[in-house]
């Protein structure tokens, strides 16, 4: 029988944890909560973006 590495078998757990996590989110509270998530990245580590008020 096939055992799945275990990288593998980490990446569909941390793939199913997201899913879970974002499931019932409409497609602009996804985009939100990853905007959010962006800006505590950027402060946390002090990162410098010019930031774009509208992409096309």
């Amino acid at each position: 029988m096939y055992e799945e590495p275990k990288p593998m078998r980490e990446i569909h757990e941390i793939r199913e944890r997201l899913y879970e996590e974002n499931k019932d989110l409409s497609h602009k509270e996804h985009i939100a909560k990853i905007h959010k998530e962006a800006e505590e990245v950027i402060k946390k580590y002090g990162l410098k973006f010019k930031k774009l008020s509208h992409v096309t």
